[in-house]
């Protein structure tokens, strides 16, 4: 039984390659963003050609943080799971790593903080909560909320992570997913 909340963001679960791929977006992220990314962090674009934090529920999806690199102001080089609030960094040196979501290839899993039932596959689902994560690992605690039925959702629940003590009813169960809400065209 899955009795223990323990959220590690959205993770590429499986790609039909065998491997997950990402993106590199030069200066993806703003410097001095106030809000941090960690890895398994869902991302949107925005109207600047940069990625920010997905923050809402329904909230459109370009990809999954996956990391960044960067040359801070004193030139030490920085390759980091996450991208800590307002960093900084030299212009032209930062290298923002996306899981994106347009691969129809790729399939996700995250935890819930809520008890989802068999029945459930097919349904919306969203996040729960802002996004969050450890200093120390760099690794996101995103969490999953309850499933939103026929409602429009952030993601689309496919069926459940077959692992040891995770089984449907659970508190928090882990779940395949896809991207229901795309992000399209930013203007």
């Amino acid at each position: 039984m899955s009795l223990q909340a323990s959220p590690m963001g959205i993770r590429v679960a499986s790609h039909k390659s065998g491997d997950p791929r990402f993106i590199v977006i030069k200066d993806g992220i703003i410097s001095g963003y106030t809000s941090s990314l960690y890895t398994g962090s869902p991302v949107m674009m925005g109207t600047d050609g940069t990625i920010k934090a997905v923050t809402a529920v329904n909230d459109p999806i370009f990809g999954i943080f996956a990391g960044c690199e960067y040359t801070d102001p004193t030139q030490m080089r920085r390759v980091l799971p996450q991208f800590l609030a307002n960093s900084t960094y030299v212009a032209g040196s930062m290298l923002a790593k996306v899981v994106p979501i347009n691969d129809p290839g790729s399939i996700f899993m995250g935890q819930t903080a809520a008890s989802v039932v068999a029945t459930a596959r097919g349904e919306g689902i969203n996040i729960s909560g802002g996004p969050a994560g450890s200093n120390y690992t760099g690794l996101s605690s995103q969490a999953l909320g309850a499933p939103t039925g026929a409602t429009a959702a952030s993601f689309t629940i496919l069926d459940i992570v077959q692992q040891p003590d995770n089984d449907w009813g659970d508190p928090f169960v882990w779940l395949y997913l896809d991207i229901q809400n795309k992000q399209g065209p930013v203007a």
